[in-house]
């Protein structure tokens, strides 16, 4: 991969993760967990995506599907505080 698919691939990582957070700040949490299971699928060790994708699955009362985000949240950062307070949440 070039340096220019490289820095384009990580734009593209970072403009969905504004989506993301906009969506969810204006309550679309069907379009916010789409955006960031996209993100996810480009970016598989994504924490912030999954633990984005954890709160959305909450507020759609998800919640095996949350704590399973989540739970890879944790597995990619074994001491990420927002992923193991959410499981504890769960």
């Amino acid at each position: 991969m070039t340096l220019y698919q490289t820095e384009t691939k990580e734009r593209v990582r970072r403009e969905g993760a504004k989506r993301a957070v906009v969506m969810a700040t204006d309550g679309r949490w069907d379009d916010a967990a789409d955006v960031n299971r996209a993100i996810i699928k480009d970016f598989p060790d994504d924490v912030e995506a999954f633990n984005r994708l954890g709160k959305a699955l909450i507020e759609l009362g998800l919640y095996k599907e949350a704590a399973a985000a989540f739970g890879r949240a944790k597995e990619i950062s074994p001491y990420n505080p927002i992923a193991k307070k959410n499981l504890e949440r769960l």
